[in-house]
């Protein structure tokens, strides 16, 4: 396997802490494509939400759970590249050509760069309390954040264009079990990590990045195993 074609399936394997991605190279999906169809397994669907989103689809959560907002973006993508409405249901199978269209279309924006993200544009100047306003502001009644100690770096949690919170995350993700995020995001690094030391670069950041994500979430177990306690 090339460094190139190394690097393609890593950048999609991990960028949402994914199983491995098998990305097509961009345009090459006609010569590679046959009659033959795919079966729709939780990983195949997972796949498909990550490219969606990657083209500018909103599937939801990238759980591998063929919901309505992944629905609507599948039948939204086939129409607008004029293919042939292919319903897309856990245990069925899907053309292997639609699936290579997208995998070419995915492959496009992500190394070509042609749907790169707008700028946000400038927030306001707040204008600053008046003294009366000042005085009759409430404290902030909310809880503590028990989690505060764990090193959080939210940036770490953007997903496409989507910001998560880490509870946010939790819950879409993992089914909200703190363990059973440890566990999962354990084995992700692990294969990531594998993939890394061929190309290193770019590839070695994205291991850094999901490592501090299980760092957090590490965190996060301990406090709560002990609270149990």
């Amino acid at each position: 396997m090339s460094r190139c074609d190394i690097l393609r399936r890593l950048i999609l394997s991990l960028a949402v802490a994914l199983l491995p991605i098998q990305l097509w190279p961009a345009g090459g999906y006609a010569a590679e494509a046959t009659n033959k169809a795919e079966d729709v397994t939780s990983s195949l669907v997972r796949e498909i939400q990550f490219m969606l989103l990657r083209i500018g689809m909103e599937p939801g959560p990238i759980d591998g759970v063929i919901g309505p907002n992944t629905t609507r973006a599948w039948a939204k993508f086939q129409e607008d590249t004029g293919l042939p409405q292919t319903e897309l249901v856990a245990g069925g199978k899907i053309p292997a050509t639609v699936l290579a269209r997208l995998r070419g279309e995915a492959s496009r924006v992500i190394f070509e760069g042609e749907k790169r993200p707008e700028a946000p544009a400038a927030a306001p100047t707040p204008t600053p309390p008046t003294a009366a306003a000042a005085a009759r502001a409430q404290p902030d009644a909310r809880a503590p954040d028990r989690f505060a100690a764990c090193p959080l770096h939210p940036e770490d949690f953007k997903i496409g264009g989507t910001q998560y919170t880490p509870e946010k995350y939790l819950q879409e993700g993992f089914d909200g079990s703190t363990a059973r995020a440890v566990s999962m995001l354990k084995d992700r690094l692990n294969e990531a990590r594998q993939i890394a030391g061929n190309i290193g670069g770019s590839a070695l950041t994205e291991v850094q990045r999901q490592s501090r994500v299980l760092d957090y979430y590490n965190c996060r177990l301990k406090i709560e195993q002990e609270s149990h306690k």
